[in-house]
């Protein structure tokens, strides 16, 4: 939070809100977000049809054969990342890992022609409503809480929500004036 809060004063500073042409430039912001697609995605698993007889790993698929892409397990292989089951913003910074399908290590949207259309409506409101409460409050956990001892664990199912839900106290980080009639 520290380190997305600092870019935000630098590049927004305490006098405007963020906008959408700000996000660009948040660099450290766009790869906590890719982050936080890879370890909790809206979906754990994308289903696909062979198209034609091909091979995959070794695998004679044959054509109309179900496949289904474990996106989670993905996410998580150690092929694809050191320490995959920490979260590490920095492991994007100056990457080019893409969250558009393109780098198959990194998939929330799925991937080629079956991709989610709503990708970049969603991936803008993502980070632009992540940089508006960040940049808006410092987030604290309510007194007693300790971080160590959160359960970040999942549901699985067709989306992935959290098993015990979030519970946090937002302290504002900017002139009263700035968050409109109260």
């Amino acid at each position: 939070m520290k380190k997305n809060q600092d870019e935000l004063d630098h590049v927004v500073g305490h006098d405007r809100m963020v906008d959408e042409d700000d996000i660009p430039q948040l660099k450290y912001l766009q790869a906590v977000v890719k982050e936080t697609f890879r370890f909790h995605a809206t979906i754990p698993l994308i289903t696909r049809e062979c198209m034609t007889n091909c091979k995959v790993g070794g695998y004679d698929i044959l054509a109309k054969t179900p496949i289904m892409i474990n996106i989670w397990a993905i996410h998580r292989h150690s092929s694809a990342y050191d320490d995959p089951w920490d979260f590490n913003p920095e492991r994007f910074v100056g990457s080019g890992v893409d969250v558009k399908g393109v780098d198959f290590e990194l998939l929330p949207f799925g991937s080629g022609r079956r991709a989610c259309p709503g990708m970049p409506l969603g991936l803008m409101q993502v980070q632009y409503e992540l940089a508006r409460l960040l940049h808006s409050f410092t987030w604290k956990l309510p007194i007693g809480e300790n971080p160590q001892n959160m359960d970040m664990g999942e549901v699985f199912g067709v989306t992935l929500p959290k098993v015990i839900p979030l519970e946090v106290i937002p302290i504002a980080r900017l002139p009263l004036h700035m968050y409109g009639p109260l």
